[in-house]
């Protein structure tokens, strides 16, 4: 064989995928992900760290309280209530949970204030976390990671397009740090916020997540965030209980988002001001700490309580008729918090109470008590969020007990279908959608962003000129196979192809649902 086949043969093909990269802009990318990582990780830990700090001091200090305490103590928590307030209006989108306001700012709706919402965020978050609202610390840290992550790129001097990859990137960070959950931190990214997958986004944010979990590590230790492990398998003989457990967990994923979105609207058409109602909440939320601390807080230690300790039905029903009301109550005012922990508290309530009724009816033998509180947890977030990916990898890297990936991937499965056909909005597309209404003047700068071609999409096969996109907008760029091209009027679309798609702002929203049909 001659060398001149022999380096035909050895030869690298031009439509190689990353032959379209330019590498040095890559390498930047991902070295930036790496910083924004290690940034948001360390303040995604402080924050971590104070919030338990909170709980801790709170149990100690109301269990020995004397009278005269107890009332410096709710004087205290109302003030802080208003501090909540005043933070909200130097940084109007930090409050609640913060991952609406991410996903509002990847579609162009909002345009959040980096470092106002950053300190709000924090101080606010752990004023509600001392207090002990029943709200978690994650969706506050998506949201200081993705404002941590959009200050840098505003000190990097990125594009919009990069700056909107560094702020998801922060934000999958920030969710890193609250459960140390790497790859779950970035799923969470791709399946809730982009809803797509492409390289230039997968890879800065793995990056981001792995060094958080990082920092996080080196301040939590490795121990899983819910400092247990699951190691009972259901048998098969029982399959039966898993879908009875994940269609129960899906009705109260819909009543749990019924009762956030009823409990914002009564707040809402209240005639008081937001800080008298923050104010009042705290006043409530401490009052009701005096006789029990149950309810208060995120809620880990009802979860390693239910897991360590078999409890009565009535208690387990308490907890998720209790902790349903009262999440909805503190995340109704508008303060700042969120609600993916108590999500995970009430699915494990509901899996261990759905579990003692089996038990009591004799369908199951009293052995898989901790095997039903994490498929209820999976079940939960899938039935809410409507992300099964990231519900069944979040719980098992919580818990590490991916050998359990069975049992919750078929709970959060039928929970998932249970609330697709009851036709529940997702949570946060939800809580995205009433905080959108009434927004005007959205920029008129021209953006774009990237999208690829789903199997089942209903453009595929279609030219060019007879789709009918959103005005306003345009695609500049195909690429297909790794090669790049300009399109025309008889381009003709194929699953698969990554589109480049330029628009104004204010249609970004509407053109990215236009291609995620």
């Amino acid at each position: 064989m001659t060398r001149h086949k022999l380096n035909n043969i050895f030869k690298r093909t031009k439509i190689e995928y990353f032959n379209t990269f330019d590498r040095k802009e890559f390498l930047l990318l991902i070295l930036k992900g790496i910083l924004i990582g290690i940034v948001a990780g360390t303040i995604g830990s402080a924050f971590r760290y104070i919030i338990h700090w909170g709980n801790e001091y709170r149990h100690e200090y109301m269990a020995s309280a004397t009278i005269e305490q107890i009332i410096i103590w709710t004087g205290m928590m109302m003030i802080l209530g208003w501090c909540c307030h005043w933070l909200l209006r130097w940084a109007p989108l930090s409050g609640g949970s913060g991952i609406p306001q991410i996903e509002g700012e990847m579609k162009g709706i909002f345009n959040m204030k980096p470092f106002p919402t950053l300190v709000s965020k924090f101080f606010g978050g752990a004023f509600t976390g001392i207090v002990g609202f029943s709200v978690g610390r994650e969706g506050p840290s998506v949201q200081l990671g993705g404002a941590t992550g959009k200050l840098l790129s505003k000190w990097f001097g990125s594009s919009l397009r990069e700056e909107r990859i560094l702020t998801s990137a922060g934000a999958a960070a920030g969710l890193t740090a609250a459960f140390s959950a790497p790859v779950s931190g970035a799923i969470f990214v791709f399946e809730e916020v982009h809803k797509s997958f492409y390289p230039k986004l997968i890879i800065p944010t793995f990056s981001a997540t792995i060094a958080s979990n990082l920092i996080t590590s080196l301040v939590f230790g490795l121990t899983p965030s819910l400092g247990f492990t699951v190691m009972e398998s259901i048998p098969i003989e029982y399959f039966s209980t898993l879908l009875l457990l994940g269609v129960s967990v899906g009705f109260f994923g819909i009543i749990f988002n019924r009762m956030i979105v009823g409990f914002k609207s009564l707040y809402d058409i209240m005639k008081i001001s937001r800080g008298w109602k923050i104010s009042l909440t705290f006043l409530g939320v401490t009052l009701l700490g005096l006789d029990s601390q149950l309810l208060l807080g995120g809620g880990n230690d009802v979860v390693t309580m239910m897991v360590e300790h078999q409890q009565t039905l009535q208690l387990l029903l308490y907890i998720v008729i209790g902790k349903i009301i009262l999440t909805s109550i503190c995340y109704g005012n508008g303060a700042q918090g969120g609600i993916f922990l108590p999500m995970v508290v009430i699915g494990s309530a509901v899996g261990a109470l759905i579990h003692g009724i089996l038990v009591e009816v004799h369908m199951l033998p009293n052995a898989f008590g901790s095997s039903f509180i994490i498929c209820g947890m999976a079940g939960m977030l899938a039935a809410s969020m409507r992300t099964p990916l990231l519900s069944i990898l979040l719980v098992l890297e919580m818990t590490d007990s991916f050998h359990s990936i069975y049992q919750v991937g078929t709970v959060a499965i039928i929970a998932y279908l249970t609330a697709e056909f009851m036709k529940e909005l997702p949570i946060y597309d939800n809580l995205l959608y009433r905080m959108s209404q009434g927004i005007v003047g959205v920029e008129e700068e021209q953006t774009f962003f990237q999208t690829r071609l789903a199997v089942v999409c209903p453009y595929a096969g279609k030219m060019l000129k007879d789709i009918e996109m959103p005005r306003g907008s345009m695609i500049v760029s195909i690429d297909r196979g790794g090669q790049a091209m300009v399109p025309v009027a008889t381009t003709v679309l194929e699953c698969g192809d990554e589109l480049y798609v330029s628009c104004t702002k204010g249609k970004l929203k509407d053109v990215k649902e236009f291609f995620s049909q």
